[in-house]
């Protein structure tokens, strides 16, 4: 299970660039915490890069492009890295993998530089790609995940309004839905425990995180963006001459 919260790209003095973008929705927004406010490009060219100038050299393990709108039909999804503003041979050249709604991509070791950018061919020139929220960072995996049986409870919530006319007819108003989750974790070590706080502190009640409950089974219909509803706290259930054990749990919702 792994936690993503320090997104490079959301550091004060990180200058943002790409090679097209609409006049009303700018690459900018890659780095705003709601995700509808997109980066589109433009209608002239087929090869398309977003870049991102940190300002000085950090450690990026993976990357995430929310609610984007490339297709199958595009190629040459990449993510670069270099210590230079300089493309032709970059340092870092890693291949992203297709997928529908969200890309995301864990390199093998984390690599530190200053310079990022990600790239993509368009099938057709004229046309135009969205791209929502972006990560760019580091992530923190965790020693265990939710407890079995009972530890992963996923609830729907729809927001959407019902009422009756006067002659009892039912009308709805619809409106988005989204998952509330609930994670419980089980005799948790001291340095998982110390992970999970370090994330309450950073993020509290207010800022997004990205979670990614299960990479290696279910790596895209349990990647959830969203923040916690509510702290928990946590309990120990097991001290011992040599070791410490908690009882932990966390709850927060996704952003639609």
């Amino acid at each position: 299970m792994r936690i993503l919260y320090r997104n490079a790209i959301d550091s004060s003095g990180v200058t943002i660039a790409a090679s097209s973008e609409g006049s009303d929705l700018p690459a900018v927004n890659v780095k705003h915490p709601f995700r509808s406010r997109v980066w589109r490009t433009g209608t002239s060219v087929a090869n398309e890069w977003i870049k991102f100038d940190l300002g000085s050299a950090m450690a990026v393990q993976a990357v995430i492009l929310l609610d984007h709108t490339l297709t199958e039909s595009d190629s040459l999804i990449r993510l670069q890295g270099n210590a230079t503003d300089a493309w032709d041979a970059p340092a870092v050249e890693e291949s992203l993998v297709y997928n529908p709604s969200v890309l995301k991509h864990y390199l093998s070791s984390a690599q530190t530089y200053r310079y990022w950018r990600v790239t993509f061919a368009k099938s057709a020139s004229g046309e135009t790609r969205d791209i929502g929220r972006i990560y760019l960072g580091s992530y923190v995996e965790l020693a265990r995940g939710p407890a079995q049986p009972g530890g992963l409870k996923i609830t729907p919530i729809d927001l959407s309004e019902t009422n009756r006319a006067l002659g009892g007819e039912t009308y709805s108003e619809i409106k988005s839905m989204y998952d509330v989750i609930e994670i419980g974790f089980p005799l948790v070590p001291d340095m998982q425990m110390e992970q999970l706080k370090a994330l309450a502190a950073v993020c509290g009640k207010h800022t997004p995180f990205f979670i990614d409950i299960d990479p290696a089974v279910k790596p895209y219909d349990l990647f959830y963006y969203g923040k916690a509803e509510s702290l928990k706290g946590s309990e120990v259930v097991l001290w011992g001459s040599n070791k410490i054990r908690w009882k932990a749990s966390m709850r927060f919702a996704e952003e639609p």
